[in-house]
Parts: structure tokens; sequence; C-alpha cells
């Protein structure tokens, strides 16, 4: 069969995909207005679960990686930077000003492409710096940065993003995203050096109050972000207290591990 032939072979499925990805799309579009509009926590709930399995459906057919879902405005899209791994997830606040996230990691890997749901256990958490997190025991997070690390030891992604904790503090992280060779996804890898201390990502906890920058700077191979302080020494620790201090740091890459550079001149990678 030559080039034509399958190309003619094929448009048939792309069009009957995209007439089933419209239809779910049209059907997401209402229920994430009504996940917005919702005052009832119990129905929003329902809503989100409605929302993941529907999502979920239309993920589960390859094209749906490169399908732009235009129509979305409430659900974040990244692609990482080698173009392998697309992330979507989404939040919606409840009545006590915390929130609720839903998500999914999809794989490309070749011609074939793995869709990993994010799913919470409990209510949305602020995670722990060390150790490895289920995708079925994830915390909640919006992400908005995926890119590829090469290293000798196996290559990973790192992801950063941002989660509204409470009513009083929110959280950005580096989050550190392991794909097997089956295309599933597992969240934590100890990568991170900070004073002899490793962790398996990094949580930097603010006042909700507060606004602060958190980057990758792919030329110097640095993540750069606010250095936080309380605003006042007695709040040390306290970290709904805490915003950052007009002075940056940074986590630079080296053979595979980050490790911390502080009090960074930031004005050129910002």
């Amino acid at each position: 069969m030559n080039m034509k032939h399958r190309l003619l072979a094929i448009l048939p499925l792309f069009a009957t995909f995209a007439l089933h990805a419209e239809i779910n799309e049209e059907r997401l579009v209402i229920l994430f207005d009504s996940l917005k509009s919702c005052e009832v926590d119990s129905i929003k709930d329902q809503l989100n679960r409605e929302v993941q399995a529907t999502l979920g459906e239309a993920l589960k057919d390859e094209n749906s990686f490169t399908y732009p879902f235009e129509k979305l405005t409430n659900l974040g899209k990244v692609l990482s930077d080698d173009k392998k791994v697309r992330i979507y997830t989404w939040s919606f606040p409840y009545t006590d000003r915390t929130h609720g996230y839903g998500g999914f990691i999809q794989v490309k890997n070749k011609n074939k492409v793995t869709t990993t749901p994010l799913t919470l256990s409990r209510e949305a958490y602020l995670p722990s710096q060390q150790g490895k997190i289920a995708t079925t025991d994830w915390y909640g997070a919006l992400y908005y940065k995926v890119f590829l690390v090469k290293n000798r030891g196996g290559n990973y992604y790192v992801a950063l993003g941002w989660s509204g904790y409470n009513a009083a503090s929110d959280y950005k992280l580096i989050e550190t995203l392991n794909i097997d060779g089956r295309g599933n996804a597992s969240l934590g890898k100890m990568v991170f050096e900070k004073r002899g201390k490793n962790d398996s990502r990094i949580i930097l906890e603010y006042s909700a109050e507060a606004k602060i920058a958190l980057n990758y700077d792919a030329s110097s191979k640095r993540i750069i972000f606010d250095h936080l302080s309380p605003i006042e020494p007695g709040y040390k620790d306290i970290h709904v207290y805490y915003g950052p201090d007009f002075t940056y740091d940074a986590y630079k890459l080296k053979k595979g591990t980050w490790y911390l550079e502080e009090n960074i001149d930031a004005r050129n990678t910002r």
C-alpha cells in the first residue's frame, strides 16, 4: 500500500475520533461550567467524578494526545519539551476555600499512548518532600511546565506546579515524574540535594495572599524561584506567614542531580 492509500485508509478514523472527541468536549464544557458555578460540595464531588470519567473515556483514543481541547478553558494542558508527555489537570473550589483536583498523565512511546489517571484517595494534602507518591494517592495540583532530564541512571521528567492548599496558604512544587518501559507514570525521585540532604520533590508553601515565581531556565539548566521568609522573625516555620523577600534561589542541574544555589542573581533569567 502506497502512502496515498495509507492516508485515505486512516482519514475516516481521524474523522470518527474528531467527531467523538467533539461530542465529549461539549459534554465536558457543560460539566466544567457546572463544577465552577455549583455551591454544594457534595454535588461538586459528583460533577468532578463525571469530569474524570468523561475525559478519561476521551483519552483512551491514542489520537487524543494531539487533540487541542480548545473549548476546555478550565482544563490545564501541558506538553513536555520532547513532546512525549502531556499532562491534564484541573481544580475547583469548595465552600471552605480549599480545592478539589483531577488529572491525567499521557505518555507517547513510539506509536502507543498510555494514559494514567491522577486521583485523590482523600482530600487534597501537602505532600512530603521525601519518597514516592502513587498516582492513586495524588495530592492535587495544577502543573504548568514539564521537561525532560537526561541522566545516565535513567531519564526522568520534572514538572512545576501550583496548589491552593487551604484558605490560609498555597504552595508551589517541583515534582519528578518517572516513566517505565510500558509508559506508566509515578511521582517522586531522589534527585534534589540541599545542604547534604536529599529530597524527592521540593515544596514551597507560602501565604495565600502572596504570589511567588517558580520557573525553569533551560539555558542555564536552573529552576529559579523566590526565596521565602516569614513577615516577622517570630513566625519562623509558620508558612501561612511566608512570602517572597526579593531574593532568589535555584536548583542547578549537574549530572542528573539538582543542587541548591542560594541568593542568586536572577535578573537575566526570569
